[in-house]
């Protein structure tokens, strides 16, 4: 099977009715002030720092902006605290700081199985945090820790990285439109 066929497959099969999911569990009984932080590795972490601006600037409709964080874009504060606590805790600890039970954590994971994401999504679902997972292939203990998940079915990262892509983008546009499921 080519390329495009294939993403187009996989497009079709995506697990979690993104629009709904970004409409109700980032904007829809947010309280003022709540906060969507948002974590990964590697290409996850470039999403969740794109889709934290797409969220601040890109979902704007003329109301209120989302407030949004990536917990991955302040290389500082990641590097100080995998030295002087692990890489595992890089997420937790600035949620222990940050983070109020009305706010959502959004993490990105194509194993669903990164350690610091998944000790993020448990700190945040002990704290009283949603959490929404947005993962691949068996969405790994995120799946479990999740209050939602969008999932990619698919095992080959680049394929579920564009799809992730492809939901992020729609999931900024229904915010920009106040719509829930399109």
């Amino acid at each position: 099977m080519g390329r495009v066929p294939r993403h187009r497959g996989t497009a079709a099969r995506l697990d979690g009715r993104p629009g709904a999911v970004a409409h109700h569990r980032t904007r829809r009984g947010a309280p003022r002030g709540s906060t969507v932080y948002l974590a990964g590795n590697g290409g996850s972490a470039s999403a969740a720092s794109h889709l934290a601006q797409d969220l601040l600037k890109g979902a704007y409709d003329g109301g209120r902006p989302l407030r949004s964080v990536a917990l991955t874009d302040n290389l500082s504060m990641l590097t100080a605290y995998a030295n002087d606590c692990g890489y595992d805790r890089v997420f937790v600890e600035p949620l222990a700081h940050l983070a109020a039970p009305a706010d959502r954590l959004l993490v990105i994971s194509c194993s669903g199985t990164s350690a610091n994401v998944v000790a993020a999504a448990e700190w945040a679902r002990e704290a009283g945090l949603r959490v929404i997972a947005v993962t691949a292939g068996d969405g790994g203990r995120l799946r479990e820790l999740a209050d939602v998940e969008v999932n990619a079915p698919t095992k080959d990262v680049g394929l579920a990285e564009a799809m992730h892509s492809l939901v992020f983008h729609f999931v900024t546009q229904c915010l920009r439109d106040g719509t829930g499921e399109r």
